[in-house]
This record gives structure tokens, sequence and C-alpha cells, in this order.
């Protein structure tokens, strides 16, 4: 080529015909254009005129000039220009040997073309037939030998197939084998990244030495490496590093999927004088679990991609919905929920919506009851590789099931009974085969209470933790390719103070992992690779090169061809080898005196003979259009054109501005995931959603407050409990803040029954037994904070005990907690009214409800779900649509009163628990009870006559 300053021409004779410009220019000149007949009426009056000799006008000056640029464009193209301004400096040396040096490291990734396109540009300089060579800095097994010639096409080609690699440059090894290579370059080009990290100063002083150096640097621009991540259990911190620190940047990270589906993206902003940065999600753990990589939105690289491994990522685990609690810090749920936040993404809910999500571990805090298709599943779900972790309980000691690791033995429920002991136990040390070996036993804690295990002669085997006593504390089963695993203990403080301790949090750390199979100590045994990153930071399958990695050695090693980052497989589950963890790139910032350093433009070339031809196109183009139209062969523009033309821009520029009223009536609204979202700000009535599955009904009862009662088959028994309720309804909206709506009749197997806090079960005399579906929704409900009351309504019988035979066939299934007659003291007997009967048409009856207070019983705020009883309270409340009661009562007018009065705090009790067990109120109460015999409730008359108020 020849050079021409910074230009280089491939063809440069073809520059001989700019001498032709100056006769073309003159030509055109000189030549008018065409003329242009046009005919008139009134040159018919010049017929017989000789017409005289005219001269005709000139070219106009802007016709010639578009010809003549033309014309030059076209030459000019034709010669085959090349503008590369690194070629000034270059003295041409057809003989001389030019060594090309790629850094093709992972921190080149983000400027890889740049590189690429300097390393090309500097094959334009120096004599067309002077050899190539090529020396890459990123170590691998087939890198090209340096002294290898390459002609100057084929090394374009090469380095047009050069990719980056995922791992760092080593440029002493890459300085090794040059010098093994004895060749000697006449000069050098440096195609570098500009990271000091692998003696980027040393590298280039050494080539100096050499020959002739040309530098072109092209550092990462913005954030160059993610270098840790730190997560909680609904947000995660990601680190990020750049290599220049001047000026205010902003950068944005993003949360994915394994297959590439953006979460969520938060802002990274770096300031002035700083290289580190944090970037902080804020995701709900559902979503947390489902990500597997941080990437640098916009940034191309391994370097900016950070892969979410197994030990890192919070564990993704089930805890079954107990239900809704008025104290819930005394629930058994606070103390599991307080252990697992520190490394686990916790999602609650039903055992099938559980399941759905394949979690790592699903957690049931005593639950003595499960129904045969959530035992199904789970049992599927444990068997496919899941981890079932139980705690023990009153439920769970009172009725078992098959999803437990060992037999159990049954125990009573009253207080005191098997399970209760005089002395407390410690724990004793953790067996060596047990995942808990190496955690260190708290002296302090103590257990109080434990279900026992049935002796078996594997029972020593699936025993992971012992009391003092060598009885089993925690025992553990395989159950096809998951595990079985039962704490004795309940997992809150009633039984033991383990859940008080931080060994409970390590326990159930190791519980979850050890469940899915996966070793807490991974010192031995390997990992192999499962996807890894290139260097553009995308995943792909392990390739042939890649070899497994010691488990020992999985926290030292870095990066490299044998080991490239990726997500690999082990005895712990999936690790991940990152490329920026722990990096700390900076700029060389000084060069040798000897080498010059070329800029962004200088390390460019630019072939500019097809935009010179393109050009001298277009010019021809133009002027061709302006000839026709002068001519008269364009059709002209008329006035109706004109109009339809101009109020078509209008309508257009119309269209794309917002009305003042539209700007006024919309705000934008940030989303979960980081986007945004146009909201309206107008006034908008919003209908009520309607499914498919929303009845009327629900609407109304989720919208006003009412009773419920189960429908049976008896339609006159339907018919009074309607009445009872409807009567109690009455009575609560005249005497209380209550105002329940008319009550609603409920099939166990279709309706929500979580939209009434209170349902009641008149049972018939001859009831068959409850399906498997209502017994499941009844126990969803009870532990969602729903009262069941049951009424057999046989208290006509002689005595005060309830018959409840007839119960453990129609209920069978049902998670009863364990039962008490109600107490003389209970918070029921002054929840609104002070009483010390709960009398219905049957007076003297007892009445059961949950026990608490004791070791066998649920712990929580002491409020109880369920009452069972005989009085037939519902026919002492029934009225007619009058106010007219229904049915007679035994004690008369008083009796129904005192009915009325227990249905209201019955009321009351469920809708405000206990808060008047408080002693706050014992004052209040105390002068109640002094001036009981004084004064009277001026609303409520103690004697009625039978029928109610006349």
């Amino acid at each position: 080529m020849t050079a021409l300053g910074p230009f280089l021409f491939g063809a440069p004779m073809a520059l001989l015909a700019l001498i032709s410009l100056p006769i073309i220019w003159w030509v055109l000149r000189a030549t008018p254009p065409a003329p242009r007949d046009v005919e008139l009426p009134s040159l018919r009056l010049l017929e017989g005129v000789e017409p005289k000799e005219e001269t005709p006008a000139r070219t106009p000056w802007w016709v010639w000039l578009i010809r003549t640029l033309a014309a030059a464009a076209a030459i000019a193209g034709l010669s085959q220009p090349v503008y590369a301004p690194g070629a000034r400096n270059e003295a041409p040396d057809a003989g001389g040997a030019l060594l090309v040096v790629v850094d093709n490291g992972w921190p080149s990734a983000p400027r890889w073309s740049e590189l690429i396109d300097s390393a090309t540009a500097t094959l334009d300089t120096g004599g067309r037939d002077a050899a190539t060579h090529l020396l890459l800095t990123a170590p691998q097994t087939l890198n090209v030998d340096p002294a290898t010639r390459l002609s100057r096409t084929d090394m374009a080609k090469r380095l047009s197939s050069l990719r980056p690699q995922a791992w760092s440059t080593d440029r002493t090894e890459a300085l090794a084998r040059l010098k093994a290579s004895g060749l000697k370059p006449a000069r050098i080009f440096w195609a570098s990244d500009g990271i000091e990290d692998a003696g980027g100063r040393a590298f280039a002083a050494a080539l100096s030495a050499i020959a002739p150096l040309s530098v072109y640097a092209a550092p990462p621009n913005g954030p160059a490496a993610i270098t840790s991540i730190a997560s909680q259990t609904d947000s995660v911190s990601v680190t990020l590093r750049r290599v220049q620190p001047r000026g205010d940047e902003r950068s944005f990270v993003s949360a994915l999927t394994l297959d590439g589906s953006a979460l969520a993206t938060a802002e990274a902003v770096f300031i002035d004088g700083e290289r580190e940065t944090i970037a902080s999600f804020s995701i709900p753990a559902a979503a947390l679990s489902r990500i597997a990589r941080f990437t640098a939105t916009g940034r191309q690289g391994a370097g900016t991609v950070w892969l979410w491994d197994s030990t890192n990522r919070s564990r993704r685990v089930g805890l079954v919905d107990t239900g809704s609690v008025a104290q819930p810090l005394l629930s058994d749920m606070h103390y599991v929920r307080k252990a697992l936040e520190p490394f686990a993404s916790i999602t609650e809910g039903n055992i099938e919506a559980l399941v759905s999500t394949s979690p790592d571990a699903v957690i049931l805090t005593d639950i003595g009851q499960i129904q045969p298709d959530d035992a199904t599943r789970l049992a599927e779900w444990v068997e496919q590789g899941g981890a079932l972790i139980r705690f023990a309980g009153p439920h769970l000691a009172a009725q078992g099931d098959d999803l437990l690791p060992v037999a159990l033995r049954r125990s009573s429920r009253a207080l005191g009974g098997a399970l209760a002991w005089d002395e407390p136990q410690a724990m004793a040390r953790f067996p060596e085969t047990s995942p808990f070996d190496g955690l260190s036993i708290p002296p302090d804690v103590r257990i109080r209470q434990q279900v026992l295990a049935k002796p078996a002669p594997d029972l020593a085997r699936k025993t992971w933790a012992r009391l003092a006593d060598g009885s089993p504390l925690v025992t553990a089963d395989a159950r096809g390719s998951g595990t079985l695993i039962l704490f004795h203990i309940t997992a809150g403080p009633d039984w033991s103070d383990l859940p008080y301790s931080g060994t409970f949090e390590q326990m159930l750390r190791r519980s979850i992992a050890a469940g899915r199979g996966e070793s807490v100590n991974d010192a031995e045994g390997a990992y192999s690779p499962q996807l890894v990153l290139d260097g553009y930071g995308r995943l792909a399958s392990a390739g042939a090169n890649a070899a497994p990695l010691k488990a020992a050695d999985f926290d030292t090693v870095k990066p490299s061809e044998a080991h490239p980052p990726g997500l690999y497989q082990g005895p712990s589950g999936t690790r991940a080898l990152n490329t920026g963890a722990g990096a700390r790139p900076s700029l060389i910032e000084s060069w040798p005196p000897a080498a010059r350093l070329l800029g962004d433009a200088e390390a460019r070339s630019l072939r500019l003979a097809g935009p010179l031809l393109s050009l001298a196109a277009i010019l021809l183009a133009i002027d061709l259009f302006i000839a026709l139209f002068v001519a008269g062969f364009l059709p002209r523009l008329g006035r109706r054109t004109k109009s339809a033309a101009a109020l078509l821009l209008l309508c257009t520029l119309g269209l794309g501005l917002p009305s003042p009223a539209e700007a006024q009536t919309y705000r934008y609204e940030q989303m979960p995931d980081g986007t945004f979202r146009r909201v309206s700000t107008a006034p908008q009535v919003v209908p009520m959603a309607r499914t498919g599955n929303t009845t009327q009904k629900e609407i109304d009862a989720a919208l006003t407050m009412r009773l419920g009662y189960v429908e049976t088959a008896d339609r006159a028994l339907n018919t009074r409990t309607r009445a009872g309720l409807s009567g109690l309804s009455s009575v609560l909206n005249l005497r209380t803040s209550v105002e329940p709506a008319e009550p609603d009749a409920l099939n166990l197997e279709t309706d929500a029954l979580e939209l009434y806090p209170l349902i009641y079960f008149s049972v018939p005399e001859t009831a068959p037994a409850l399906s498997e579906t209502a017994i499941s929704r009844l126990n969803a409900y009870l532990r969602s904070g729903g009262a069941l009351v049951i009424d057999t309504r046989a208290g006509g019988t002689i005595g005060t005990d309830t018959d409840v035979a007839p119960l453990e066939t129609l209920l069978e299934g049902l998670d009863a907690p364990p039962l008490q007659p109600t107490p003389a003291n209970h918070v029921l007997a002054r929840s609104f009214y002070l009483l010390d009967d709960y009398p219905g048409r049957f007076a003297n009856r007892r009445m059961w409800i949950e026990r608490t207070g004791g070791p066998n019983a649920p712990r929580g705020d002491g409020v109880s779900r369920l009452f069972i009883g005989d009085a037939d309270w519902i026919s002492a409340w029934a009225v007619d649509e009058r106010g007219r009661d229904l049915y007679s009562v035994d004690g008369g007018p008083q009796q129904r009163e005192m009915a009325r009065r227990f249905g209201v705090n019955l009321v009351m009790y469920v809708l405000t628990g206990n808060y008047k067990d408080d002693q706050v109120h014992l004052p209040a109460l105390l002068e109640r009870l002094g001036n009981g015999d004084e004064a009277e409730d001026p609303r409520l008359p103690d004697r009625l006559p039978e029928g109610g108020p006349q």
C-alpha cells in the first residue's frame, strides 16, 4: 500500500483521474440544461416573426457542484483508500516481522471487538509481504506457537476467529513461550486489556526490550467484575469493582434464572474516587430461590457474571401453614422461622402448594393427622429426594402416621402422663455418624418432654441425637431418594430449651443438607463440571477439557482451562467457581518510555472505498432527480396535494403529543422486579374481580361478617340451626358492636370456610361420617384460626357428661387437639358477660374445649378453636321472622337469657381471643362483681316472660 499521511491507498494510480476534474467542471459549466417547452395562448400572435439568435444560459452552480463532487467521490473510491492514523509514524519495512500480542483473558471481553479491530488495523501498516506472528496471553493447551509465520490474510482470519477466555491471562507464561520460540520480530503490537493484575508493567518492559512496541490499551469501562455476594432471607448484596476510580458512574445488576429470565434489577452507583460499590436487591423469598446468577446489565464477560450455587444461595424451605395465631411470638412456627432466616428462603402454605414448588425441605410442626391425599403427595415428594422434617407435640404424640422415621409410643393426653419427667435431661454428645457431629452441646439446654420411640434393632442407626439417658432426640431414615427426620420435641420452648440456643439453627441447617443427600463435611470427594461460562459470560455445557475438581481444593483453585468457571456438582450439591471472586483489577498506570501508546482513533483503520462509492451514487441520483424535475417530467404538487400533505403532517405531530389531561392522570410505579409501569391516578370505580369459582355468597361473606352452619341432610335441623344463628345475630346487633349479617349454610367440601369466624355444626342423630375432603378442609379451617362449635343436642339425658361416641365415627381424621372441660375461671366466662354456666335448651351440661397450660396441650395464647357440647344452644337462640322464640327452654326465660349471654360471650371470645384474661381488666371485673347485687344492667333484665319482651 502507498501511504499518504494517515491514508493508505491500495490502487493509487486511480487518483490520476482527478486531473480530469477541471475538464469535467468546464464542460458541465458550459453546457446549459435542456430548454423547457411551455405553450402560451398569446404566442399565436407572434406566428411568422423571425427569431433572433440567443445565447444559452449557463448551468446553475449547484448543479455542476453536485456532478463534480460525484465524479471526485467515484475516483477516490476506486483508489481503495484506508484511513489508518497509526500508520503515520510507522516505517514501512517489507522484510520486518510483525508480532501481534493479544490479551484474551476475561478482562478483555467488554472491549474485545476494539482489541481485534486494533490488531487487524496494524496489519495495514508495513510491507505487504512482511511476516506476521501471533502471541496470546491466556494460557491454553493448544496455544499457537509465536514462531509460526502467518501471512497477513491468514492473520486477519485468525484474529477474527479469536474469542476471549473465561480465565485470567498469564503474561509470565506467555513471555516464556516467546523466548522459547526464538522469534526476533522487527516490531511488536500489543492489544492490551490494560489490567495490571497479571504483571502488566513487567510484561510491557520485556516486550519493549525485544523490539519497538506499540500498545493499544482497552481497559473495561464501568464495572469490570462482580467480586463477592452476600445474601439474607429476602435480600442480596452484590459487590462490583471497576478499574478506573475517576468520576461518578451508574450501572445496573440483573438477577437471572438459569434460563436467562430476569427477575429483578438493582442500581449500582460508583462515587468519584471509589473503585467498589454494592447493588442491593430486595426480593421475595419465593423469587429469590429461583435466582441462578447475577450479571452486570449491558456488560459482557465472565467477570461480570456471578453464579449462585447451593452453598451460597438460601435454602428453599416450605413451612406447612398451621393457621394464624393471636400471639405469633409464642408459636412453634416463630422459632422455626427465626432459626431458618439466616440461611433459608421460607415459603408458607399448604402441603399441596409447597410440594408443587419442589423445595429443599418441608417442615411440619406438631401435625398429628395428615390427610390421605396430602400424605400421598408428601411420600412421593420424599421418595424423589425431598427432606421432610417434623417436630413432635401433643397432636403427634396422640395420633401419628406413617411419615415418621421410627415408630412412636402412644402417650396419654393428660397432664403428668407418660411424656412428663421429674428430672429434665441434658443432651448427649452427637454420634460420629450423625450429620450433627462436630457441633457443640449447649450445657444449659434441658429437655423436659419428648415423644418416645419404640425399641427396634435399627433404632441406633436411625438416631442422629440422643439425650443423656440414651433416649433418641432426633431420628432419621431414608425413604426412596429422600429422608424423613423427626425432632422428638416441640419446635418451641414448651418441651425444651433447645430453640433458644444457636445449636438449634445449626441442627436445622445440617438436617436440610443431609436430608437432601448432601454431605455436611465435603473434605473428601470431587466436583464434576456441569455448566461452564465462556469468555462472554454465557453458560454452556462443560467441554472435554474441563476436569473434575477436588473438594478440598475448591476454595483455593483459580479458574483455568482445566477448571473453567461454572457450576460443579459434588458431595455438597452444586458449587460455583466464579471468575471475579476476590478479584481486584487495576489499571497499568506506567508504561515503558520507548513504547508508543495508541489512542482509540490511532488504533483503528477505516476502509473508505465503499462509503465513497456510495456517496458518488447518491449524488448522481440527486442530480438525475433535479434534471427530471426541471425538465417537467415529474408531477408538480397541486394546492390540494399540498393541503393534504400539511394536514397529514399536523395529525402525525398531534398524535405524538400527550394531551394535558393525560399528563395529569397517571404516574409511574416501580414493580418488585425493578421495572416500571404506568398507573392511572384518575378516580375509578373498580368492580370486585369475579373468577369462575367465586360465588356471590363468598363475596357477601367477605364484605360483611356473618356466622355459618354446616348444612346436613336433615332439612328440619338446618332450618332450626339457621333460626338459632339468626337469633344470636340479632342479639349481637342489639347488645354489642358486632353486627353480623344473616347466617349462611355451608357445604364443607365446596364453600370457602375461611370467610366465617365461627361455624356451628348441629349433629344429626344418624349422621354419616364426613368425607376426607370435608375433614381436610375442616383441619385447614381450624389451623387458620377458625372456630368450630359441635352440638350433639343430646343434653336431655341424665348426667352432665357429653356422649362423644357418635363423634368418633363422624369426625374420624379430624386433627383434634387435647380437650378438657371448660374450667370455672376460663376467659370464656367473662369475655362479655360474667357467667358461671353455659346453658342452652338444657342446663348444667359440660362443654369441652382445647386444653391449655399442660405439657400435652398445644402452646399459644390459650384460645380454643374447638367447642363440643350437647346443651342444644341453637334451640335456645332460635327465633322466627318476628323475633319470637321458637322452642321451649327447660329453665324458662331466665335460662334462655343466660343462653343468649353465653352466645354473645362465645362470639366475642372467638373474635377477640383471651384479652380479657389480662390482669389489666381485673379491677373492672372486681368492681362489677362487687356491685352485682346493688345494680342491674339497664339493658338486660334478669327476668323475661316466656316468648321474650312484650
